[in-house]
Protein backbone atom coordinates (compact mmCIF):
# COMPACT_ATOMS: atom_id res chain seq x y z
CA UNK A 1 0.00 0.00 0.00
CA UNK A 2 1.69 3.29 -0.77
CA UNK A 3 -1.10 5.71 0.33
CA UNK A 4 -3.53 4.77 3.12
CA UNK A 5 -6.16 6.95 4.56
CA UNK A 6 -7.54 7.61 8.43
CA UNK A 7 -11.15 8.12 9.00
CA UNK A 8 -13.13 8.27 12.44
CA UNK A 9 -11.48 7.65 16.24
CA UNK A 10 -13.35 5.56 19.12
CA UNK A 11 -13.72 6.95 22.55
CA UNK A 12 -14.08 5.26 25.59
CA UNK A 13 -12.89 5.40 29.49
CA UNK A 14 -10.43 3.52 31.53
CA UNK A 15 -7.99 3.65 34.57
CA UNK A 16 -4.75 1.93 34.97
CA UNK A 17 -2.70 0.59 38.40
CA UNK A 18 1.06 1.52 37.64
CA UNK A 19 1.94 1.56 34.15
CA UNK A 20 2.11 5.03 32.79
CA UNK A 21 1.35 6.24 28.84
CA UNK A 22 2.65 3.05 27.83
CA UNK A 23 3.33 3.20 23.96
CA UNK A 24 1.51 1.77 21.46
CA UNK A 25 1.47 -2.37 22.12
CA UNK A 26 4.13 -3.77 19.46
CA UNK A 27 3.77 -0.55 17.48
CA UNK A 28 6.93 0.79 19.13
CA UNK A 29 9.29 -2.13 18.23
CA UNK A 30 7.82 -2.00 14.76
CA UNK A 31 10.11 -1.10 11.71
CA UNK A 32 7.11 0.21 10.24
CA UNK A 33 5.95 1.90 13.47
CA UNK A 34 7.01 5.33 12.04
CA UNK A 35 5.33 8.13 14.55
CA UNK A 36 4.45 5.53 16.66
CA UNK A 37 7.85 4.19 17.57
CA UNK A 38 8.97 8.17 17.08
CA UNK A 39 7.77 8.87 20.40
CA UNK A 40 9.56 5.75 21.38
CA UNK A 41 12.68 6.18 20.04
CA UNK A 42 13.01 8.75 17.48
CA UNK A 43 16.28 7.24 15.68
CA UNK A 44 13.09 5.68 13.53
CA UNK A 45 13.43 8.79 11.53
CA UNK A 46 16.70 8.23 10.45
CA UNK A 47 16.98 5.97 7.41
CA UNK A 48 13.20 6.04 6.97
CA UNK A 49 10.59 4.03 5.47
CA UNK A 50 7.66 6.37 4.80
CA UNK A 51 8.33 9.49 2.76
CA UNK A 52 5.32 10.78 4.52
CA UNK A 53 3.03 10.09 7.34
CA UNK A 54 0.25 11.62 9.05
CA UNK A 55 -1.60 10.15 12.51
CA UNK A 56 -5.18 12.01 12.31
CA UNK A 57 -6.47 10.81 15.65
CA UNK A 58 -5.25 7.99 17.61
CA UNK A 59 -6.53 7.14 21.15
CA UNK A 60 -5.16 5.02 24.30
CA UNK A 61 -5.92 3.91 27.59
CA UNK A 62 -6.82 1.23 29.71
CA UNK A 63 -10.15 -0.34 30.24
CA UNK A 64 -11.04 -3.78 31.63
CA UNK A 65 -14.24 -6.24 30.90
CA UNK A 66 -16.74 -3.79 32.68
CA UNK A 67 -16.45 -1.50 29.75
CA UNK A 68 -17.90 -3.82 27.60
CA UNK A 69 -21.03 -4.20 29.98
CA UNK A 70 -21.31 -0.34 30.40
CA UNK A 71 -20.49 0.98 26.76
CA UNK A 72 -21.69 4.15 26.25
CA UNK A 73 -21.55 5.28 29.95
CA UNK A 74 -17.84 5.60 30.50
CA UNK A 75 -14.67 7.25 28.63
CA UNK A 76 -11.09 5.92 27.50
CA UNK A 77 -10.12 9.17 28.33
CA UNK A 78 -10.96 9.86 32.08
CA UNK A 79 -7.13 11.33 33.15
CA UNK A 80 -7.58 13.97 30.88
CA UNK A 81 -11.13 14.94 31.40
CA UNK A 82 -10.67 15.28 35.02
CA UNK A 83 -8.84 18.63 35.00
CA UNK A 84 -11.69 19.71 32.92
CA UNK A 85 -15.13 18.31 33.23
CA UNK A 86 -17.13 16.87 36.54
CA UNK A 87 -19.69 15.43 34.39
CA UNK A 88 -20.16 11.53 35.90
CA UNK A 89 -16.89 11.31 36.25
CA UNK A 90 -17.25 8.50 39.33
CA UNK A 91 -19.59 6.42 36.53
CA UNK A 92 -16.98 6.97 33.60
CA UNK A 93 -14.22 5.97 35.96
CA UNK A 94 -15.71 2.26 37.12
CA UNK A 95 -14.96 0.66 34.08
CA UNK A 96 -11.71 1.11 34.15
CA UNK A 97 -8.90 -0.99 34.77
CA UNK A 98 -5.69 -1.50 36.32
CA UNK A 99 -2.69 -2.88 34.58
CA UNK A 100 -0.69 -3.75 37.87
CA UNK A 101 -2.34 -6.37 40.62
CA UNK A 102 -2.90 -4.41 43.97
CA UNK A 103 -0.85 -1.50 44.74
CA UNK A 104 0.22 1.16 43.73
CA UNK A 105 -2.53 2.36 41.23
CA UNK A 106 -2.10 4.28 37.83
CA UNK A 107 -4.38 5.41 35.45
CA UNK A 108 -3.65 6.21 31.80
CA UNK A 109 -5.47 8.40 29.03
CA UNK A 110 -4.07 9.78 25.58
CA UNK A 111 -4.69 11.44 22.67
CA UNK A 112 -2.86 11.80 20.02
CA UNK A 113 -3.82 14.88 18.15
CA UNK A 114 -2.83 15.51 13.82
CA UNK A 115 0.71 14.36 13.19
CA UNK A 116 2.84 14.36 10.56
CA UNK A 117 6.66 12.75 9.97
CA UNK A 118 8.59 13.34 6.60
CA UNK A 119 11.75 11.95 5.18
CA UNK A 120 14.85 14.67 4.04
CA UNK A 121 16.06 12.11 1.75
CA UNK A 122 17.49 8.60 2.53
CA UNK A 123 18.98 9.21 5.65
CA UNK A 124 17.32 11.76 7.44
CA UNK A 125 13.32 12.48 8.82
CA UNK A 126 11.87 15.04 11.44
CA UNK A 127 8.11 15.06 12.88
CA UNK A 128 6.18 16.84 14.38
CA UNK A 129 3.70 15.57 16.86
CA UNK A 130 0.71 17.05 19.48
CA UNK A 131 -0.20 14.55 22.45
CA UNK A 132 -2.17 14.75 25.34
CA UNK A 133 -1.80 12.62 28.29
CA UNK A 134 -3.29 12.36 31.56
CA UNK A 135 -2.61 10.08 34.93
CA UNK A 136 -3.99 9.04 38.38
CA UNK A 137 -1.87 7.70 40.45
CA UNK A 138 -2.46 6.25 43.85
CA UNK A 139 -0.27 4.50 46.41
CA UNK A 140 -1.11 2.34 49.31
CA UNK A 141 -5.07 2.58 48.44
CA UNK A 142 -6.64 -0.95 50.24
CA UNK A 143 -8.21 -3.35 48.19
CA UNK A 144 -11.18 -3.21 49.98
CA UNK A 145 -11.37 0.90 49.49
CA UNK A 146 -10.97 0.36 45.69
CA UNK A 147 -13.34 -2.58 45.97
CA UNK A 148 -16.35 -0.58 47.14
CA UNK A 149 -15.67 1.97 45.02
CA UNK A 150 -16.58 0.11 41.96
CA UNK A 151 -19.21 -2.12 44.05
CA UNK A 152 -20.46 1.28 45.55
CA UNK A 153 -22.03 2.06 48.75
CA UNK A 154 -26.05 1.64 48.24
CA UNK A 155 -26.11 -2.11 46.56
CA UNK A 156 -25.35 -4.53 49.11
CA UNK A 157 -22.41 -5.82 47.18
CA UNK A 158 -19.75 -4.27 49.18
CA UNK A 159 -18.54 -6.80 52.22
CA UNK A 160 -18.18 -5.17 55.12
CA UNK A 161 -14.70 -4.93 56.78
CA UNK A 162 -13.99 -4.11 60.77
CA UNK A 163 -10.70 -1.78 62.48
CA UNK A 164 -8.37 -2.65 59.36
CA UNK A 165 -5.56 -0.43 59.72
CA UNK A 166 -4.19 2.41 56.90
CA UNK A 167 -1.28 4.50 57.30
CA UNK A 168 0.09 6.69 54.77
CA UNK A 169 -1.94 7.04 51.21
CA UNK A 170 -1.92 9.51 48.01
CA UNK A 171 -3.98 9.70 45.31
CA UNK A 172 -2.46 12.52 42.73
CA UNK A 173 -4.15 13.23 38.93
CA UNK A 174 -1.94 15.00 36.05
CA UNK A 175 -2.62 16.17 32.61
CA UNK A 176 -0.55 18.05 30.03
CA UNK A 177 -0.05 18.36 26.33
CA UNK A 178 3.06 18.33 24.69
CA UNK A 179 3.99 19.64 21.03
CA UNK A 180 7.17 17.85 20.13
CA UNK A 181 9.47 18.32 16.99
CA UNK A 182 11.84 15.15 16.39
CA UNK A 183 14.93 14.46 14.32
CA UNK A 184 16.68 11.26 13.52
CA UNK A 185 19.98 10.48 11.40
CA UNK A 186 21.42 7.31 9.42
CA UNK A 187 25.11 7.74 10.60
CA UNK A 188 26.33 4.51 9.22
CA UNK A 189 24.95 2.40 5.83
CA UNK A 190 27.10 -0.54 4.83
CA UNK A 191 26.30 -3.99 4.34
CA UNK A 192 25.74 -5.46 7.78
CA UNK A 193 26.08 -2.24 9.53
CA UNK A 194 22.90 0.28 10.29
CA UNK A 195 23.77 3.16 12.97
CA UNK A 196 20.81 5.17 13.23
CA UNK A 197 20.59 8.80 15.98
CA UNK A 198 17.64 11.01 17.18
CA UNK A 199 16.51 13.34 19.59
CA UNK A 200 13.27 15.37 20.00
CA UNK A 201 12.30 18.50 21.95
CA UNK A 202 9.09 19.02 23.53
CA UNK A 203 7.38 22.35 24.93
CA UNK A 204 4.85 20.98 27.47
CA UNK A 205 1.68 23.17 28.46
CA UNK A 206 -1.92 23.37 29.78
CA UNK A 207 -0.59 21.18 32.90
CA UNK A 208 -3.06 20.83 36.00
CA UNK A 209 -2.26 18.76 38.89
CA UNK A 210 -4.80 17.97 41.83
CA UNK A 211 -3.70 15.81 44.44
CA UNK A 212 -5.03 14.05 47.94
CA UNK A 213 -2.21 12.95 50.26
CA UNK A 214 -2.27 12.54 53.95
CA UNK A 215 -2.16 9.44 56.79
CA UNK A 216 -5.44 7.49 58.04
CA UNK A 217 -5.31 5.16 61.46
CA UNK A 218 -8.24 2.72 60.48
CA UNK A 219 -11.08 2.39 58.33
CA UNK A 220 -14.11 0.33 58.50
CA UNK A 221 -16.65 -0.34 56.38
CA UNK A 222 -20.07 -1.19 57.93
CA UNK A 223 -23.82 -1.32 57.27
CA UNK A 224 -26.03 1.63 57.78
CA UNK A 225 -29.32 0.97 60.50
CA UNK A 226 -30.73 -2.04 59.57
CA UNK A 227 -30.78 -1.20 55.83
CA UNK A 228 -28.16 -4.54 54.31
CA UNK A 229 -28.12 -2.28 51.10
CA UNK A 230 -26.56 0.56 52.64
CA UNK A 231 -23.04 1.03 53.89
CA UNK A 232 -20.73 3.30 54.41
CA UNK A 233 -17.02 3.66 55.02
CA UNK A 234 -15.99 5.21 57.94
CA UNK A 235 -12.07 5.92 58.90
CA UNK A 236 -9.99 6.82 62.44
CA UNK A 237 -7.71 10.09 62.71
CA UNK A 238 -7.67 11.51 59.02
CA UNK A 239 -4.56 14.24 58.86
CA UNK A 240 -4.78 14.85 55.15
CA UNK A 241 -3.34 17.47 52.60
CA UNK A 242 -5.02 18.28 49.43
CA UNK A 243 -4.59 20.51 46.74
CA UNK A 244 -4.79 21.97 43.04
CA UNK A 245 -2.52 24.06 40.35
CA UNK A 246 -5.95 25.99 39.23
CA UNK A 247 -9.74 24.26 39.62
CA UNK A 248 -11.45 22.30 37.75
CA UNK A 249 -12.58 24.53 34.27
CA UNK A 250 -13.75 23.66 30.79
CA UNK A 251 -11.25 23.46 28.26
CA UNK A 252 -10.43 27.02 26.29
CA UNK A 253 -7.53 26.42 24.29
CA UNK A 254 -6.33 30.07 24.92
CA UNK A 255 -5.65 29.45 28.74
CA UNK A 256 -4.04 26.28 27.87
CA UNK A 257 -1.14 28.21 27.03
CA UNK A 258 -1.87 30.70 30.15
CA UNK A 259 1.01 29.90 32.81
CA UNK A 260 -1.16 31.64 35.61
CA UNK A 261 -3.68 29.36 34.88
CA UNK A 262 -1.53 25.72 33.60
CA UNK A 263 1.85 24.38 34.63
CA UNK A 264 4.31 24.84 31.38
CA UNK A 265 7.54 23.02 31.09
CA UNK A 266 10.42 21.67 28.45
CA UNK A 267 11.52 18.02 27.97
CA UNK A 268 13.40 15.96 25.26
CA UNK A 269 14.00 12.28 24.09
CA UNK A 270 16.91 11.14 22.88
CA UNK A 271 17.74 7.78 20.91
CA UNK A 272 19.96 5.02 18.69
CA UNK A 273 19.80 1.96 17.21
CA UNK A 274 22.05 -0.40 15.61
CA UNK A 275 21.17 -3.04 13.02
CA UNK A 276 24.03 -6.08 12.98
CA UNK A 277 23.91 -8.23 9.96
CA UNK A 278 22.62 -8.84 6.23
CA UNK A 279 21.20 -11.85 6.91
CA UNK A 280 17.65 -11.83 4.39
CA UNK A 281 19.23 -9.15 2.19
CA UNK A 282 19.65 -11.68 -0.97
CA UNK A 283 15.60 -13.33 -0.11
CA UNK A 284 13.89 -10.29 -1.07
CA UNK A 285 11.78 -9.07 -4.19
CA UNK A 286 13.81 -6.16 -6.33
CA UNK A 287 11.79 -3.25 -5.08
CA UNK A 288 11.02 -4.91 -1.36
CA UNK A 289 12.87 -2.82 1.01
CA UNK A 290 12.30 -4.31 4.31
CA UNK A 291 15.01 -4.99 7.10
CA UNK A 292 17.83 -7.30 6.39
CA UNK A 293 19.51 -7.63 9.56
CA UNK A 294 19.65 -10.23 12.00
CA UNK A 295 19.66 -8.42 15.41
CA UNK A 296 18.87 -4.57 16.03
CA UNK A 297 19.87 -2.82 19.61
CA UNK A 298 18.56 0.10 20.25
CA UNK A 299 17.87 2.40 23.30
CA UNK A 300 16.26 5.64 24.55
CA UNK A 301 15.68 7.98 27.20
CA UNK A 302 12.10 9.08 27.18
CA UNK A 303 10.63 12.71 28.68
CA UNK A 304 13.50 13.67 30.28
CA UNK A 305 12.04 16.98 31.89
CA UNK A 306 9.67 18.85 34.30
CA UNK A 307 6.52 21.02 34.71
CA UNK A 308 6.31 23.91 36.90
CA UNK A 309 3.58 25.11 38.63
CA UNK A 310 3.38 29.36 39.49
CA UNK A 311 -0.20 29.55 38.94
CA UNK A 312 -2.64 32.10 40.59
CA UNK A 313 -5.58 30.66 41.78
CA UNK A 314 -4.19 27.63 42.98
CA UNK A 315 -5.19 26.37 46.57
CA UNK A 316 -3.57 23.85 49.28
CA UNK A 317 -5.23 23.32 52.35
CA UNK A 318 -4.34 21.12 55.37
CA UNK A 319 -6.81 19.74 58.24
CA UNK A 320 -7.14 16.91 60.39
CA UNK A 321 -10.80 15.07 61.43
CA UNK A 322 -11.04 12.42 64.11
CA UNK A 323 -14.65 10.64 62.78
CA UNK A 324 -14.47 10.67 58.68
CA UNK A 325 -17.96 9.03 57.05
CA UNK A 326 -18.24 8.71 53.81
CA UNK A 327 -21.45 7.42 52.16
CA UNK A 328 -22.36 6.76 48.55
CA UNK A 329 -23.67 10.99 47.71
CA UNK A 330 -20.06 11.70 49.08
CA UNK A 331 -18.12 8.89 47.47
CA UNK A 332 -19.45 10.47 44.68
CA UNK A 333 -18.73 13.95 45.27
CA UNK A 334 -15.30 12.86 45.79
CA UNK A 335 -15.34 11.20 42.58
CA UNK A 336 -16.81 13.49 40.25
CA UNK A 337 -14.91 16.67 41.95
CA UNK A 338 -11.86 15.37 43.07
CA UNK A 339 -9.89 17.60 45.90
CA UNK A 340 -11.85 20.02 45.15
CA UNK A 341 -15.27 17.91 46.26
CA UNK A 342 -13.06 16.65 49.18
CA UNK A 343 -12.21 20.07 50.63
CA UNK A 344 -16.32 21.10 50.61
CA UNK A 345 -17.08 18.17 52.36
CA UNK A 346 -13.92 17.93 54.47
CA UNK A 347 -12.77 21.52 55.30
CA UNK A 348 -9.14 22.27 56.49
CA UNK A 349 -7.20 25.06 58.00
CA UNK A 350 -6.66 28.08 55.49
CA UNK A 351 -5.42 27.81 52.14
CA UNK A 352 -2.36 28.27 50.37
CA UNK A 353 -0.54 28.28 47.00
CA UNK A 354 0.78 25.69 45.22
CA UNK A 355 4.10 25.78 43.73
CA UNK A 356 6.30 22.91 42.55
CA UNK A 357 7.98 21.37 40.14
CA UNK A 358 7.62 17.47 39.06
CA UNK A 359 9.09 15.80 37.32
CA UNK A 360 7.71 13.66 33.79
CA UNK A 361 7.50 10.22 33.57
CA UNK A 362 11.10 9.59 32.74
CA UNK A 363 12.04 6.01 31.38
CA UNK A 364 14.98 4.69 30.21
CA UNK A 365 14.19 1.78 27.50
CA UNK A 366 16.82 -0.70 25.74
CA UNK A 367 16.10 -3.39 23.13
CA UNK A 368 17.00 -6.21 21.36
CA UNK A 369 15.28 -7.12 18.07
CA UNK A 370 16.23 -10.49 16.77
CA UNK A 371 15.05 -11.40 12.70
CA UNK A 372 14.14 -14.89 13.67
CA UNK A 373 13.43 -15.33 9.77
CA UNK A 374 12.31 -12.98 7.26
CA UNK A 375 9.29 -10.71 8.39
CA UNK A 376 9.17 -12.53 12.09
CA UNK A 377 10.91 -10.76 14.54
CA UNK A 378 11.09 -11.68 18.30
CA UNK A 379 11.48 -8.25 20.55
CA UNK A 380 13.12 -8.38 23.88
CA UNK A 381 12.81 -4.83 25.38
CA UNK A 382 12.98 -3.53 29.49
CA UNK A 383 11.22 -0.11 30.07
CA UNK A 384 12.38 1.06 33.59
CA UNK A 385 11.79 4.48 35.43
CA UNK A 386 14.20 7.44 35.26
CA UNK A 387 16.09 9.03 38.24
CA UNK A 388 12.96 8.45 40.51
CA UNK A 389 13.02 11.23 43.19
CA UNK A 390 11.94 9.44 46.94
CA UNK A 391 9.13 10.87 49.01
CA UNK A 392 7.81 13.12 45.95
CA UNK A 393 4.22 11.41 45.16
CA UNK A 394 3.20 14.02 42.12
CA UNK A 395 6.33 12.88 40.27
CA UNK A 396 5.37 10.96 37.09
CA UNK A 397 6.76 7.51 36.62
CA UNK A 398 6.70 4.91 34.47
CA UNK A 399 7.00 0.75 35.64
CA UNK A 400 9.80 -1.55 35.17
CA UNK A 401 8.18 -3.25 32.93
CA UNK A 402 10.25 -6.77 31.00
CA UNK A 403 8.70 -7.13 27.65
CA UNK A 404 8.62 -10.09 25.41
CA UNK A 405 6.97 -9.51 21.68
CA UNK A 406 7.19 -11.75 18.48
CA UNK A 407 5.49 -10.18 15.35
CA UNK A 408 5.07 -10.54 11.92
CA UNK A 409 5.28 -7.32 9.83
CA UNK A 410 5.86 -6.07 6.48
CA UNK A 411 4.84 -2.65 5.04
CA UNK A 412 0.72 -3.43 4.89
CA UNK A 413 0.05 -5.51 8.13
CA UNK A 414 1.66 -6.59 10.93
CA UNK A 415 0.76 -8.26 14.15
CA UNK A 416 2.44 -8.88 17.15
CA UNK A 417 1.87 -10.74 20.88
CA UNK A 418 3.71 -8.37 23.40
CA UNK A 419 4.39 -10.44 26.77
CA UNK A 420 4.33 -8.22 29.35
CA UNK A 421 6.16 -8.64 32.91
CA UNK A 422 5.40 -5.69 35.13
CA UNK A 423 7.19 -5.33 38.66
CA UNK A 424 4.38 -6.04 41.23
CA UNK A 425 1.95 -8.32 38.56
CA UNK A 426 1.98 -11.72 39.92
CA UNK A 427 1.39 -12.83 36.50
CA UNK A 428 2.59 -11.83 33.08
CA UNK A 429 0.42 -9.82 30.53
CA UNK A 430 -0.34 -11.16 27.09
CA UNK A 431 -1.42 -8.80 24.82
CA UNK A 432 -2.21 -8.57 20.80
CA UNK A 433 -1.67 -5.56 18.59
CA UNK A 434 -2.79 -5.63 14.97
CA UNK A 435 -1.50 -3.37 12.02
CA UNK A 436 -3.93 -3.25 8.64
CA UNK A 437 -3.48 -0.72 6.28
CA UNK A 438 -4.38 2.36 7.70
CA UNK A 439 -6.42 0.74 10.85
CA UNK A 440 -4.62 -0.50 14.26
CA UNK A 441 -6.04 -1.72 17.42
CA UNK A 442 -3.69 -2.89 20.40
CA UNK A 443 -4.27 -4.54 23.51
CA UNK A 444 -1.37 -5.34 26.40
CA UNK A 445 -3.50 -7.45 28.12
CA UNK A 446 -6.50 -9.45 26.57
CA UNK A 447 -7.24 -11.75 29.54
CA UNK A 448 -7.73 -8.55 31.37
CA UNK A 449 -10.65 -7.75 29.03
CA UNK A 450 -12.25 -10.78 30.67
CA UNK A 451 -14.09 -11.09 33.90
CA UNK A 452 -11.99 -13.96 34.97
CA UNK A 453 -9.25 -11.72 34.68
CA UNK A 454 -10.50 -8.87 35.64
CA UNK A 455 -8.91 -7.86 38.69
CA UNK A 456 -6.52 -6.11 36.16
CA UNK A 457 -7.41 -4.30 32.99
CA UNK A 458 -5.46 -3.84 29.43
CA UNK A 459 -3.43 -1.01 27.88
CA UNK A 460 -5.91 -0.14 24.32
CA UNK A 461 -5.08 1.99 21.22
CA UNK A 462 -7.02 2.82 18.19
CA UNK A 463 -6.35 5.02 15.24
CA UNK A 464 -5.89 5.49 12.14
CA UNK A 465 -3.00 6.85 9.84
CA UNK A 466 -1.97 7.28 6.11
CA UNK A 467 1.46 7.18 4.92
CA UNK A 468 3.47 6.87 1.50
CA UNK A 469 6.45 4.24 1.34
CA UNK A 470 10.14 5.24 0.79
CA UNK A 471 10.90 2.27 -1.68
CA UNK A 472 13.89 1.60 -3.58
CA UNK A 473 12.78 2.47 -7.09
CA UNK A 474 11.47 5.86 -6.10
CA UNK A 475 14.85 6.41 -4.62
CA UNK A 476 16.31 4.89 -8.44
Amino acid sequence: MKTSLLTAALFMLTTVRYVVAQQIPGLQFSNYGGLYRATYNPSVLGGPRHKFQVNILTLGGSIKYRYFRFIGENSFLYPVLAAHSTEELYGRSRTMGSLTYKDPIFLTGEIRWPSASFALGKYHGVAIQLRTRGFVQGRNIPAAIDNLYIKRLDTGSTPPVSNESWGDFSLVQQSFSDLSFSWGGQLLDIEGHKLRVGATVKRVFGARVAYLKGNADRYSINPVGNDPEISQLEIDRLVYESGYSTPNRRMSVGNLFDSGKYGSGWAYDLGFSYELGAVWKDRKEVYNDSPDYFVRLAGSLTDIGSVKYKTSDSKVVTGSHNDVVIRQTELETISDRGPEGFMSLFPGDSGTAFAQTVRLPQALHLEADVQVFHGFFLNLSQTSRFKSRSGRPLDMYVPNTFIITPRFEDEDSGLSFPISFIQGNNRPSIGLAGHFGPVFLGFSNVNGLMKSGGARGSMMYIGFTAWKAYRKKDKD
